[in-house]
């Protein structure tokens, strides 16, 4: 298994991923949201248990 064989076969599912129809900014857009909310929630989540913890 050599790297550059996996890095030849990135590009082309990028392509594919990318000619989906007309649905593909809508799902990455709501993607996109999610994980944002997800990144937020978790740092939330690290602060508060943060200053909690060190009592």
């Amino acid at each position: 298994m050599r790297p550059g064989t996996q890095l030849a076969r990135l590009p082309g599912a990028v392509l594919l991923a990318h000619r989906s129809p007309r649905r593909s900014p809508w799902r990455q857009v709501l993607l996109s949201i999610v994980v944002t909310h997800l990144l937020l929630v978790f740092l939330a989540l690290v602060i508060y248990l943060g200053r909690h913890a060190g009592t």
